[in-house]
């Protein structure tokens, strides 16, 4: 599942229409979330798509300081850092969660990011 901003991840990769990327690759089938700041992200709304059978959490938005609110980005990457420790000290992987910062200038940087962390999940998925 990929939580994503509404003005760096929903141009890139968000809905149906971007399955496909600019560059000619082919996105991992996922669910989107668009938010309307990364920041609005909450501890609950990864842990709740991890049990609700989401084999792994990706949180896509803007870079650091380039944030349209200011603070979204570290926002989301506490919240991201908070589920990874949550999980680790379940015993599990704290892989299933992940951060992607970018731009929608560089939608090509972001596909790579996005396609290297569901490669990472492919390859340590029962």
């Amino acid at each position: 599942m990929v939580f994503g901003c509404r003005h760096t991840a929903t141009p890139v990769i968000g809905g149906p229409a971007h399955r496909t990327a600019g560059d000619g690759g082919v996105l991992p089938a996922h669910e989107y979330v668009e938010l309307p700041c990364l920041g609005s992200l909450d501890v609950l709304d990864v842990l709740r798509a991890l049990d609700g059978g989401a084999i792994a959490v990706l949180a896509v938005g803007c870079h650091e300081g380039r944030c349209r609110h200011l603070t979204g980005s570290q926002r989301a990457e506490r919240v991201v850092g908070h589920v990874a420790g949550v999980l680790k000290e379940a015993g599990l992987d704290p892989g299933m969660v992940g951060l992607v910062l970018g731009s929608p200038l560089d939608g090509a940087s972001v596909l790579r990011a996005v396609r290297a962390f569901a490669e990472g999940i492919r390859r340590t998925a029962p």
